[in-house]
């Protein structure tokens, strides 16, 4: 578990103090049949953000599960996309492996991918309290009365 004001990327561009935590786990594991490697990445925890319209702060919960391919070298790295991108490989994300791996900054990463891009709320505050504008009668009104004839 990591506080979320933590994650400084993450939290750059979100409004006031983010005070929450972010519970992650990252679990690697080898396919001995594919000689492959992945990552699983799963995170979960709340952040603030702001409501695009109504512009009040609110706390959404990010909720990420990911599989992640490992690759030793740039080169399948760029051999996997180009796959993909001709509809031949599978649609899954790969990474270049090297002897490190920075596991908090790759949960950062996936955390940042799950932000919403206009986040809001299911229902603004304040919504049920103003009263609907009078609704007008349709011009089209007089034509549909005109085809009943």
């Amino acid at each position: 578990m990591t506080r979320t004001s933590q994650f400084a990327r993450l939290c750059q561009d979100l409004p006031g103090q983010q005070d929450g935590d972010i519970r992650w786990r990252v679990r690697g594991r080898f396919d001995a049949p594919t000689g492959r490697s992945w990552l699983d990445v799963e995170a979960e925890g709340p952040v603030r953000v702001v409501c695009q319209r109504c512009l009040e702060a609110f706390s959404l919960t990010l909720r990420v599960s990911s599989t992640l391919g490992l690759v030793e070298t740039q080169a399948q790295l760029d051999a996997m996309d180009a796959l993909e991108a001709e509809g031949q490989g599978p649609e899954i994300e790969y990474l270049v492996a090297g002897q490190r791996l920075d596991v908090p900054g790759l949960v950062e990463d996936e955390l940042i991918l799950a932000l919403p891009y206009a986040p809001r709320h299911d229902v603004c505050p304040g919504d049920g309290d103003a009263a609907e504008p009078p609704r007008r009668p349709s011009p089209f009104a007089v034509l549909e009365r005109l085809g009943k004839d």
